[in-house]
């Protein structure tokens, strides 16, 4: 992965800022490996090691193995440094988190949202954070709050959170205003796509796009190294481009985006009007004939049980997913595109077709390079990738502000 991490810091930001966070995505890391990572010649980042361990900012690890000379000392960020609170809202869940700078979780604090109005939501989000920053042992520099639907990063704002019906939401201004501490917001496919590609699978690529199928679809971007935001932090609303302009509406408004014919929630739309149409399926007695409570779970279970309705309505889904991402492939010609979220579950079922769609449909000089995988859990990653950000952000503003 050599000078793909140093292509993710923008011209003009330091060598020390660039090192500082090269030791903490790698480390333990020796100095030899620091150099071919960032482009920074031996002495500049002997001088610059040498400064960082006296600010106490990193700390010597142990001996590395040799690889032909002297065996090498490794360095790594000090942990005891500082913490993060990270808040994650899912669906029907708060959790906040402590981590520290080797992404270790401190704590966890977790409170059900399920039913609870906007303004409650807001008022548990602030507590949660006030409870873990006094739980928390090593001092807390920042927060970092995840969650579904677009956001304004640089304001700090969420544009639109489904789950919970926030609109415009000033997170940022809020936290900071009754907690203290910098905040900075982000979508969880964004969290979740930088977290994959520096602490998952992704190896020596310097360009990925994550899918995160579920209720909806978003998507995470990434080239040379860095997360690609647009101007306004709106790119990666992957399940709001146009499929069919005869289909079905969507929760945009607009009709035949990608989410409106492959998330699970058309999924369940497309099992239930079928069934509603007279088509047979042991999915009608699964859910007693209550198709209003019919779930993306019953429908991978029917299919399990060689429900053909279900299959063939995965297979559909599965179709309008490969041209979504035929389009992407076309677009961005990237080297790895990996498929999350709760369509994982049907894998099975949509794997041959979404790889054979997306090979039918996309150029052959950009699908015969293109690596598809899928990836079967984003928690752990899309924490690790939120964290990582908020420790990104505050290496020059704070850790390296002592200077």
């Amino acid at each position: 992965m050599e000078n793909i991490i140093a292509n993710s810091f923008k011209l003009g930001s330091s060598n020390d800022a660039l090192t500082l966070n090269v030791i903490r995505r790698q480390g333990p890391i020796s100095r030899v490996e620091i150099s071919k990572m960032t482009g920074l010649t031996p002495p500049t980042v002997t001088n610059i090691t040498t400064k960082l361990l006296e600010l106490g900012l990193i700390a010597e690890d142990r001996i590395g193995e040799s690889s032909g000379g002297r065996r090498p000392l490794l360095l790594k960020i000090n942990s005891l440094l500082a913490t993060v609170i990270i808040v994650y809202i899912r669906s029907e869940k708060m959790i906040g988190y402590v981590i520290n700078p080797e992404f270790q979780c401190q704590l966890e604090d977790s409170r059900n949202i399920k039913g609870k109005k906007e303004d409650e939501i807001l008022r548990m989000l602030l507590d949660i954070i006030s409870d873990c920053r006094k739980r928390a042992v090593v001092p807390v520099l920042a927060v970092g709050v995840v969650v579904r639907g677009p956001v304004r990063r640089k304001d700090g704002i969420a544009v639109f959170v489904p789950n919970i019906g926030w609109r415009n939401t000033p997170l940022k201004g809020i936290i900071e205003e009754h907690i203290g501490l910098p905040a900075f917001i982000e979508n969880d496919v964004k969290a979740l796509s930088n977290g994959e590609y520096y602490y998952g699978s992704v190896k020596d690529a310097e360009s990925m796009i994550l899918l995160k199928v579920s209720h909806g679809i978003g998507g995470g971007i990434i080239f040379n190294g860095s997360l690609y935001r647009g101007v306004n932090d709106s790119a990666g609303e992957v399940g709001h481009t146009t499929i069919d302009v005869a289909g079905p509406i969507c929760s945009c408004g607009n009709y035949g985006c990608l989410e409106a014919l492959a998330s699970e929630n058309a999924l369940v739309d497309a099992v239930a009007k079928a069934i509603k149409e007279g088509q047979s399926s042991i999915i009608y007695d699964m859910v007693k004939g209550e198709l209003k409570d019919l779930a993306p779970e019953v429908i991978y279970k029917a299919a399990d049980a060689g429900d053909e309705l279900a299959i063939r309505m995965l297979g559909q889904v599965a179709r309008y997913l490969g041209i979504g991402i035929a389009n992407l492939v076309n677009t961005f010609n990237p080297e790895i595109l990996i498929i999350g979220g709760g369509i994982v579950r049907g894998r099975q079922y949509i794997e041959d077709i979404v790889r054979q769609t997306v090979e039918d449909r996309s150029f052959e000089s950009s699908s015969n390079v293109l690596e598809i995988s899928f990836l079967t859990t984003t928690t752990e990653n899309t924490l690790k990738g939120a964290a990582d950000i908020v420790f990104a952000e505050i290496t020059e503003s704070i850790w390296l502000g002592q200077r």
